[in-house]
């Protein structure tokens, strides 16, 4: 265990409850506890079918207050119906009554296959051992919990300095595939020893969620359970983010940071990823349409099999640029591979670029900007490419 992956304030536990399959005997079932309850924010899917983890921790943490986060694998208790709320709640309920807490400060979070009901009787035989074995030196055993297709749990740990002393963040997320801003396909829970007042976490986690987590595409599918939940500071002793403007902009910024972090890790474990790829849109109109852009190239299957292919298949990427629903000029555009550029004003400018792409293209990340030369505005997404391997997870996933 890394001991810079413990936090005073909170302790966390995982235990195999077989969740997927009764005859599984890999960690599936997490808790993460705080001390006490410590101020709370989320952030969660767009999608309009909303599991109803999602429903339930929207709900609770509008209190601002929450002590524990209850999480699964294997099953995402969504399209679940009535049952499927009834079962959270019973479940986070259980969690409620061993801790000694308001079922209210007990969120659920879930991943997997959507339209299953949940093993009750497995999982709630499991919630008493899972408080049992809390503990300040679990987190990685609760990471690797809510792995789904991921290949590795995804951690981070961050340190920062405060006018009153130093300050921490660790944070543990799954995501591979199903990924696309707002937001991508994954559950994060982010720890911080600094007490901050819910409303402005919430502002800061809603700041670092735009530019992290909203800038990242796999494959442009939005799923039912995506949550980032947000604990802060969970002793009477924790230390206090007051008023003053720079520590609130340090915490600011650390907790962006973080975020990105976990992002970037779930784009390089993309199912089949081998690349990662910086897709930057500049000079057009405003942001709302430099991100549209952008988000269409990187979206693009025909230009994620060139990444994979390390293709510089530049007449690809205008395509997409094209059905964007972007107007420019398209003999006005600028576009590069890397530092390699391919086409000036609209024009290609060499008969030798390929072989430089090329090159560009076969290291394991790399960028692609496009301008438009139309406005001022700018925005970068972040994607991987789409091989064979993505093909063949997704197809046998439920297997």
């Amino acid at each position: 265990m890394d001991e810079t992956l413990e936090l005073r304030g909170f302790s966390f536990a995982a235990v195999p409850a077989g969740v997927k399959r009764a005859d599984a005997d890999r960690l599936d079932f997490a808790l993460i506890a705080a001390d006490c309850p410590a101020a709370a924010a989320c952030v969660t899917t767009t999608n309009l079918v909303a599991a109803a983890p999602v429903v339930i921790t929207r709900n609770r943490i509008r209190s601002g207050l929450c002590r524990a986060v209850l999480v699964n694998s294997g099953n995402a208790n969504a399209y679940s119906g009535e049952q499927g709320m009834n079962d959270a709640l019973a479940l986070t309920a259980a969690v409620a009554a061993e801790l000694h807490t308001d079922p209210e400060l007990v969120v659920p979070m879930s991943t997997g296959v959507i339209g299953h009901a949940l093993p009750m009787d497995r999982m709630l035989g499991r919630i008493p051992e899972l408080v049992k074995k809390l503990s300040p030196v679990s987190f990685t055993d609760a990471a690797r919990a809510i792995m789904t297709t991921d290949t590795r749990p995804k951690t981070v740990v961050r340190s920062g300095e405060l006018s009153s002393g130093p300050m921490r963040i660790i944070g543990m997320a799954k995501g591979a595939g199903m990924i696309a801003p707002n937001m991508a396909t994954m559950l994060v829970v982010i720890l911080t020893d600094v007490k901050v007042e819910p409303a402005y976490l919430k502002e800061c986690l809603v700041n670092a969620a735009e530019k992290s987590f909203n800038k990242i595409t796999i494959d442009g599918d939005t799923s039912t359970n995506d949550t980032v939940v947000v604990l802060s500071g969970p002793r009477p002793d924790s230390p206090v983010l007051g008023t003053n403007a720079e520590d609130r902009a340090a915490f600011a910024s650390l907790l962006s940071a973080a975020c990105m972090d976990l992002a970037i890790q779930i784009l390089r474990d993309g199912e089949g990823a081998t690349k990662l790829a910086r897709i930057r849109v500049t000079g057009a109109p405003d942001s709302a349409a430099a991100s549209r852009m952008a988000r269409t190239i990187a979206e693009s299957p025909l230009v994620k099999t060139a990444f994979h292919g390390a293709d510089p298949n530049w007449g690809r990427i205008i395509a997409a640029a094209g059905r964007s629903g972007v107007v420019f000029d398209p003999a006005a555009v600028d576009l590069f591979i890397g530092d390699v550029p391919i086409v000036k004003q609209g024009t290609l400018v060499s008969d030798d670029w390929e072989t430089a792409a090329h090159k560009v293209m076969l290291k394991g990340e790399f960028s692609i900007a496009l301008d438009l030369k139309v406005g001022e505005a700018e925005a970068e997404i972040l994607t991987t490419d789409l091989s064979e391997e993505y093909v063949t997870i997704n197809a046998d996933y439920r297997s």
